[in-house]
């Protein structure tokens, strides 16, 4: 159970504080941007923490403002959304947020929910947000806490970042590069569950830039495999990250990473049939768990589909084709949305266009476990698709590839999903 015994709060403070909820929704956006503007402006070392990208684009303010709306609407009933701040604590863990962050961030977002709302912000309000705030950094100080000891205690484990040698350098398909990293230590790697990532910290100009990324192996391996895709905008912004491991690290090179850690993970208890649906470079997490149920529950029905632009995109083809070919546990079916001539010659897809809610109702057994993967408007149709042919909220299961946004799934329906 979680802990909230640093501060209560009445009945009547509850009502109030959700009370905020709706212009908390509404204005969120506007609160947090205030917020990242004046906490980096007086904290400029923050910036060796938070992902300037996505402070760019806007994804941290909005999902920053989701979670904490969420929160307040959740105060007495924190467990409602355990999942989801278990995966933002398996985040924070990854990037070295420390308990000492917290108040500095309650202040600013305070200061910032006064400025933005004025007058609706009354003392009794402050002072009830106050004390809501320290309920829900004390939750997250809480479970980080476990995470960083069972990180370092685990066997082959550490804590902060540990030195890699980069092996080996592959081409994985137009602006996806796998790399292999290897302890420079020489000693082992610790477990991880099939789905998990590692935080990767390079540094960049003045400051350390973290991003993070799908293991693509199955555990065991003496070493760590990453995919890194070339990220890129529509106004041709390329990613300060994906750019520098593409274009600047080669092989022989030391890079950092942290400890395994991650919710979307491979069910290995259940028996049911599971479903790997991915798109892009959402299938890295998928293949991990591709090669634990071929290997460790080859009884298990596996269906996978594989959503790509054209052949040129098509990463770990021959891998795959491969894996899911190898016996009669895995039924493929791989999707090109816009097969060019030489795709069609080839013969490398099955079927031309998206995955949609046709394939899903008739491949997707009733009783499956679905895992999920690829860019938000992807994921999105999908559980939407799956949702309305009857599957329940609890078998999908997805990985959001940066700050964790909310779907238009009913939160108390999406209490067990990862998100």
């Amino acid at each position: 159970m979680i802990d909230t015994e640093i501060v209560t709060l009445s009945t009547e403070d509850i009502a109030l504080a959700k009370s905020l909820v709706p212009v908390l929704k509404e204005r969120g956006k506007e609160i947090t941007s205030r917020f990242y503007a004046t906490l980096f402006r007086d904290h400029p070392e923050l910036l060796n923490i938070f992902n300037h990208s996505n402070q760019r684009d806007g994804l941290q303010q909005q999902a920053l403002a989701t979670s904490v709306y969420e929160a307040v609407a959740n105060l007495d009933n924190l467990e409602a959304i355990l999942p989801v701040v278990m995966h933002i604590a398996y985040k924070h863990r990854s990037l070295g947020v420390m308990p000492e962050h917290y108040p500095i961030v309650g202040d600013y977002l305070t200061k910032a929910i006064q400025e933005v709302l004025g007058n609706i912000v009354t003392p009794q309000i402050v002072s009830v947000w106050t004390r809501a705030y320290a309920i829900i950094a004390k939750t997250f100080i809480q479970i980080e806490r476990d995470l960083y000891q069972e990180g370092e205690e685990q066997e082959a484990g550490w804590s902060g970042f540990r030195r890699f040698v980069v092996k080996h350098k592959v081409s994985e398909g137009e602006g996806l590069q796998a790399l292999y990293l290897e302890p420079e230590d020489g000693g082992p790697l610790p477990y991880y569950k099939p789905g998990q990532y590692i935080s990767v910290r390079v540094k960049i100009g003045k400051y350390d830039h973290l991003r993070q990324y799908s293991l693509i192996d199955m555990p065991g391996k003496s070493y760590y495999r990453i995919g890194v895709k070339l990220e890129g905008s529509e106004d041709g912004i390329i990613g300060t990250v994906s750019s520098y491991l593409h274009q600047k690290i080669k092989e022989g090179d030391i890079l950092e990473a942290s400890i395994p850690g991650g919710v979307f993970t491979l069910d290995q208890s259940s028996q049911r049939p599971v479903a790997l649906l991915g798109a892009g470079i959402g299938i890295t997490p998928l293949l991990s768990m591709l090669y634990t149920l071929r290997t460790e529950a080859p009884e298990r029905e596996v269906i996978m589909a594989q959503a790509v632009r054209d052949g040129r995109y098509h990463s770990f083809a021959a891998e795959i084709k491969r894996l899911c070919g190898e016996s009669g546990q895995v039924m493929s079916t791989i999707f090109y949305e816009k097969p060019n001539d030489e795709d069609r010659r080839v013969g490398g897809f099955d079927r031309e266009g998206r995955i949609d809610e046709g394939w899903l109702r008739e491949h997707i057994p009733a009783n499956a476990e679905v895992y999920i993967c690829g860019p938000r408007g992807f994921m999105q149709g999908i559980i939407t698709a799956l949702l309305s042919n009857g599957l329940k909220a609890e078998q999908l299961h997805y990985e959001v590839f940066g700050p964790a946004l909310s779907f238009s799934v009913p939160l108390d329906q999406r209490a067990s999903m990862p998100v």
